[in-house]
């Protein structure tokens, strides 16, 4: 898989929005809009279907340090739109051809632009040739509207395209 399909995909699994299932003891919260935890967690769960992609890279030329893949995507909720995503992913460190002994390192920030706010989000990557790595957790930055000092991680199935939002506000 060469980088920019195996950054797409990096980059879709961190962008992706429309998760599976929850935590099984889950409560509605006042608005109804989110699911809790019992873990104290509010629980987004998203689905994310690509709008957008574009590397930096130039045909035929090495892969390399300062690299960077631009995503966006739709976000859906329960099967409906809920908002959209924009991701940033950029080789920060590894070699021009990664391996799993020998990974390159990807540090990647986005926005989920939803109905009631924003949700940032930063992380770090390794990333080999090997395709989509295993689901994992990124850590939540901030937040506007009702996210507003939000905190939390969202863990990220990028094979699925699904994204659990676990937010503490």
């Amino acid at each position: 898989m060469s980088i920019s399909r195996r950054c797409l995909a990096v980059a879709l699994m961190i962008s992706l929005s429309a998760i599976g299932g929850s935590a099984s003891a889950t409560s509605k919260s006042r608005s109804g809009n989110h699911e809790e935890a019992a873990t104290g967690y509010e629980v987004i769960k998203l689905h994310g279907k690509m709008t957008h992609f574009k590397s930096s890279r130039s045909a035929g030329k090495a892969v390399g340090v300062g690299d960077q893949v631009l995503i966006t995507e739709k976000l859906f909720r329960n099967g409906r739109k809920y908002g959209f995503s924009a991701t940033m992913c950029t080789q920060v460190g590894g070699p021009v051809n990664p391996t799993p002994a020998n990974p390159s390192t990807q540090l990647c920030t986005g926005v989920y632009s939803l109905r009631d706010g924003e949700v940032t989000w930063e992380n770090t990557l390794a990333s080999t040739r090997q395709g989509t790595p295993p689901p994992w957790k990124t850590a939540i930055t901030g937040g506007t509207g009702a996210y507003a000092n939000a905190r939390g991680y969202i863990l990220v199935d990028g094979t699925k395209h699904n994204y659990m939002v676990y937010l503490v506000r």
